[in-house]
């Protein structure tokens, strides 16, 4: 028994290391062109390490023999591409684009998403149940089918080509609202009938039982949110037309299409617009999973102190 568990351990953990290698290779091949010249991308475009990184290549030098480290720029810096990248593509202000309206969609999805979660799991009010039927069925049309619509009602509004109309239709999400949702529903009610004992009413609830209680959720959604705004193209694509209001993603496209052949450069451009998200994602990943492995423990001891009193 023991060794039929211990097989399907051994390869279990193939599979994953098999899954992770999948996973990291992109990202890996991407950082490492990204510090390649343009001689050695044309050279070698499979190789993760720049060739005059690679041992092989110092051997070579070392006996004075032709190698990497003797191609022109080989003494460039690591960062060679990624200063470029700003100084050239003007990336660093696609990314600042990025930054805003994700820290703004994000910032209002929350709140609206926050509210109205909160009035479907704990407020009584009639068709409450039919209108999140109807929330949940907005959640089957594809996004795509939305973007004429959209942008026929941004025309009208006058706000085509505008900070605004990047905005305006992702200020709201039924999936935000549903995953709140069950959340606040999984939180026990009587936690909820003491708060209104002591005295507090529904925005007292919200803010002093229930959003501390939902932490774990908030953060999770909040990083799926700024992510899908960080990496939204098809919109700004669509209602914008000056380049200044471009984010990264859009901004990229033209950039790559500007330097043609010049792949390390946009492979610089690249790194730069995915490190902000990992880095996100690492440094609220504790606290959107932590407190969720913690909240358990703590919720029984609640419910189990007056029995044992």
């Amino acid at each position: 028994m023991s060794s039929r568990f211990s097989r399907l351990s051994v390869t279990a953990l193939v599979v994953m290391v098999l899954g992770a290698v999948v996973v990291v290779y992109p990202y890996a091949y991407m950082v490492g062109s990204s510090i390649k010249t343009r001689k050695e991308f044309a050279e070698d475009k499979i190789s993760l390490v720049p060739a005059r990184y690679q041992i092989s290549q110092r051997l070579l030098h070392a006996r004075g023999e032709p190698s990497a480290l003797d191609w022109p720029g080989s003494d460039w810096s690591v960062v060679r591409n990624y200063v470029d990248a700003i100084r050239y593509g003007e990336v660093d202000r696609y990314l600042a684009n990025s930054f805003i309206y994700a820290v703004i969609i994000t910032s209002v999805q929350l709140f609206f998403n926050v509210l109205a979660a909160y009035a479907f799991a704990r407020m009584e009010f009639r068709g409450r149940d039919l209108l999140f039927t109807l929330l949940l069925c907005t959640m089957m049309i594809p996004p795509a089918v939305l973007l004429i619509p959209n942008f026929l009602v941004i025309r009208e509004l006058g706000l085509v080509d505008s900070v605004s109309g990047v905005l305006l239709p992702s200020l709201a999400g039924a999936f935000g609202i549903f995953l709140l949702r069950q959340a606040f529903l999984n939180i026990p009610a009587e936690l909820e009938h003491a708060a209104r004992i002591d005295g507090c009413g529904s925005w007292g609830i919200l803010m002093n039982v229930i959003l501390p209680l939902s932490k774990p959720a908030i953060v999770t959604l909040g990083l799926f949110t700024f992510m899908g705004a960080w990496n939204m193209f098809e919109w700004p694509l669509v209602v914008l037309s000056n380049q200044d209001y471009y984010p990264l993603t859009v901004g990229l496209s033209l950039f790559r299409s500007e330097t043609s052949a010049d792949w390390p450069r946009v492979f610089a451009a690249s790194v730069m617009g995915a490190a902000p998200l990992i880095v996100l994602f690492l440094v609220f990943r504790p606290q959107g999973l932590l407190p969720a492995r913690r909240l358990a423990p703590s919720l029984g001891q609640d419910t189990e102190a007056p029995h044992r009193s």
